[in-house]
């Protein structure tokens, strides 16, 4: 690792599920899948107890450790920071941040920001485009749920899932009911199946999304609260079954 990074990013030794949940204070699932080259469902779906592959994990650190150095010499700018990854940069012949990040060149990055750390008004200025090049951008939103296709064979893949595995049939109830009641009232539960391609063990997985009105903090502390808890009814079918809330 290059000595700037030991130097200007404190080493706390995070796991990536730490690095993702700092990460996603201030970018959205599809904004790190995009930034990092990762499929979306290997954002979405981490969870505490996760194997990351090792690409995942480094395309992860790589992003946690520029995000980090960027906030240090712009602040807490919620909502920008995405569009400044994306931009073309000229200390990087016209590339994006994104760009070499996705090239594995992290040190470039860090060295060039920590170098001029201590011009913050000039970093700003670099980071801007013209009022044209703005203009043409349009900062990311979620969808509505109107807007989101549906899968209409969703109900029939996932009877069919759980025909192949009788255990997790005969345990769902028991577990979406305990997910509601730990997420409080108004939480829901969506059924879905992944086959992440970026995940160690390969193979459909049932994914149960809880969907509650809590800020992304707590979600965080009530999911662990909820893996340890339940370990036993977790435990014999957790090789198919993914919880999250992403």
């Amino acid at each position: 690792m290059n000595p700037v990074t030991l130097q200007d990013v404190p080493l706390d030794f995070k796991t990536p599920f730490d690095e993702l949940s700092e990460i996603r204070r201030y970018l959205t699932a599809q904004e790190i899948s995009e930034l990092t080259g990762l499929r979306r469902e290997t954002i979405s779906r981490a969870r505490p107890d996760s194997r990351f592959q090792r690409r995942t994990a480094k395309a992860l650190e790589d992003l946690y450790l520029v995000v980090a150095q960027l906030r240090a010499v712009r602040g807490d700018e919620k909502g920008q920071l995405a569009s400044v990854l994306r931009r073309p940069q000229a200390e990087f012949a016209g590339r994006s941040i994104a760009e070499l990040l996705r090239d594995g060149k992290v040190d470039v990055v860090l060295r060039t920001l920590s170098s001029d750390a201590s011009t913050e008004a000039e970093e700003i200025a670099k980071f801007r485009l013209s009022l044209e090049a703005e203009a043409k951008l349009e900062p990311w939103r979620e969808p509505s749920d109107d807007e989101v296709v549906s899968d209409p064979g969703l109900d029939q893949r996932v009877e069919a899932f759980l025909d192949a595995d009788p255990e997790l049939r005969t345990r769902l109830s028991a577990i979406e009911a305990a997910l509601m009641e730990h997420f409080g009232p108004g939480a829901k539960v969506e059924r879905q199946i992944i086959d992440d391609h970026d995940s160690v063990e390969s193979g459909e997985e049932l994914y149960l999304r809880v969907d509650a009105d809590l800020s992304f903090e707590e979600q965080v502390d009530r999911l662990v609260e909820f893996l340890r808890r339940e370990a036993d009814l977790l435990d014999p079918v957790h090789r198919h079954l993914v919880v999250g809330f992403l």
